[in-house]
């Protein structure tokens, strides 16, 4: 089985401008390597994301998060799920600026990009420009925001932390302070 940390590193250099052939070509890397698709959007105008399922979780974190075991990925709660991403962002483009009730997330950086994160809603501060293999944690009503860089795509590793084991963590968890696409 191949390892896809090791693969999805030939896409972090890729001048492909079709963001479909990108997305597709994780979706291969990442079958190959074992893992199951749960969820996969193209249609973000930042650029995408594939999501992979639950039990794919610790697989995931072994791989793009190998300093962090399963129990503290999952916040201190062993029977925590975790739900893995790969974050795929066009060039120039960004994210909501955001929080989440009922999640934190851990995002490993497998090229360049930038983050703004900030306790305050009304303020984002200044840009953080990330390196690849920079790791940044964010805490459940953290805002914060994913930014590409330009010239390139950015690819991030993302692992969302289900803070509330009633009731985990979805896509209608994401509330948008503000938003360059005005959704």
């Amino acid at each position: 089985m191949a390892e896809f940390s090791q693969n999805i590193n030939i896409l972090k250099d890729t001048h492909e401008e079709d963001k479909t052939v990108i997305m597709n070509q994780i979706v291969t890397l990442a079958e190959q390597a074992g893992y199951t698709i749960a969820d996969l959007d193209i249609a973000r105008p930042w650029g995408g994301f594939v999501r992979f399922d639950y039990k794919d979780g610790d697989q995931f974190v072994g791989e793009f998060f190998p300093d962090v075991d399963p129990v503290e990925a999952r916040l201190g709660n062993p029977d925590a799920e975790l739900s893995p991403k790969i974050l795929l962002v066009a060039p120039g483009q960004r994210l909501s600026w955001q929080m989440h009730h009922r999640r934190a997330e851990r995002w490993a950086f497998l090229n360049d990009g930038a983050y703004y994160k900030s306790m305050n809603p009304d303020e984002m501060g200044e840009i953080i420009y990330a390196k690849a293999g920079d790791v940044v944690q964010f805490e459940a009503g953290e805002c914060h925001r994913l930014a590409g860089v330009e010239g390139a795509y950015t690819l991030v590793a993302e692992i969302w932390q289900h803070t509330d084991p009633n009731q985990p963590s979805d896509e209608d968890d994401i509330v948008r302070l503000q938003d360059d696409y005005k959704r």
